[in-house]
C-alpha cells in the first residue's frame, strides 16, 4: 500500500520523447498559480500540463540546434544557477539566524544618531511631470508659465504613476532624489517650478518644489521596511566578508 502510493507519487505527468516531466513540478506551478488566486481545478492542471509539455518540446528542439552549446547560452545558464544559489543561499541563512527587533530598532537608533549629527537637514516636498521628449517638456513648462495648474497638467501629460496624484511625489532628503533634480531642486523657492527640463536617463521632467521643511525623524514603526533592508544588506555584506576571509582567491 505505502509502495503504491509512493510510486503514485513519484508517476511523471508526461514523457516528453522520453524525457519524464516530474509531478513535483506540476505541483508547484499549479501552486503558484492558486498563490496568484486561481482555482486548482482539473482545467487548471491541463493547462499546466500542457504548458510544461510545450515547454520541454521547444527545450528539446533547442538543443537538437545545438543552442545549449553556445558560449553565450552557457554564460546565461551559469548566471541563472548562481543567482539561483545565492537566492537560496541567503534565504537558508536568514532561515537559520532571524533578524530580531532588537537588532532593527539598534539599527534604527544607528541611522537616527547619524542623522542627527548631519545638523539641520531639509526635507523638499516635490512633484514631477515626467515626458518622452524635451520638445514635451518645454511645451509643459511654456502651460505651467502661461497660468495652467502643475497638479492639472500631471494628471493629462505626465507618464509617471504619480500623475494620479497630481505629479506628487512626496518628501524627500537631497540625497534620495536624482541628482539631476537634486540639483535645482534644493535652490528653489516653494511653489517655484524649475526653470528647465531636467533630464533623468531617457524621460525629460518638469519639476515643482511645493514645500520645504527641516527633516523629521520617522518612527521606528514608520521606518521598520527600510531598516530591515538595511539590516539584511549589513547582513550580507558581512556573510560575504566571511565567505571571502575564508576563501582562496588567487
Amino acid at each position: 500500500m505505502t509502495s503504491f502510493a509512493i510510486q503514485a507519487a513519484d508517476a511523471p505527468v508526461a514523457v516528453v520523447n522520453g524525457v519524464s516531466i516530474a509531478a513535483r513540478l506540476m505541483d508547484r506551478n499549479v501552486q503558484a498559480n492558486v498563490a496568484q488566486g486561481q482555482r486548482d481545478t482539473p482545467e487548471l492542471r491541463a493547462a499546466v500540463k500542457q504548458e510544461l509539455v510545450a515547454r520541454e518540446l521547444m527545450a528539446q528542439e533547442a538543443q537538437k540546434r545545438g543552442l545549449d552549446k553556445l558560449p553565450a547560452t552557457q554564460d546565461a545558464l551559469t548566471a541563472m544557477r548562481q543567482n539561483l544559489l545565492i537566492e537560496l543561499l541567503l534565504n537558508d541563512e536568514f532561515t537559520k539566524n532571524p533578524i530580531a527587533e532588537a537588532e532593527l530598532k539598534a539599527e534604527y537608533e544607528r541611522q537616527v544618531k547619524a542623522l542627527k549629527a548631519a545638523g539641520d537637514l531639509q526635507q523638499f516636498q516635490i512633484s514631477t511631470i515626467v515626458l518622452s521628449s524635451e520638445a514635451d517638456a518645454r511645451s509643459v513648462m511654456t502651460a505651467v508659465r502661461d497660468g495652467q495648474a502643475f497638479d492639472a497638467l500631471a494628471k493629462t501629460r505626465s507618464m509617471d504613476p504619480s500623475k494620479d496624484k497630481g505629479g506628487e511625489l512626496g518628501w524627500f532628503l537631497p540625497d534620495q532624489i536624482a541628482p539631476a533634480i537634486s540639483n535645482v531642486v534644493v535652490n528653489l523657492a516653494p511653489g517655484a517650478v524649475s526653470a528647465a527640463p531636467i533630464q533623468v536617463g531617457p524621460y525629460w521632467h518638469v519639476v515643482k518644489l511645493t514645500a520645504k521643511r527641516s527633516y523629521q525623524v520617522p518612527g521606528f514603526d514608520e521606518s521598520k521596511n527600510l531598516v530591515q533592508a538595511a539590516v539584511v544588506q549589513n547582513r550580507r555584506a558581512a556573510f560575504l566578508k566571511k565567505l571571502t576571509d575564508e576563501a582562496v582567491v588567487k
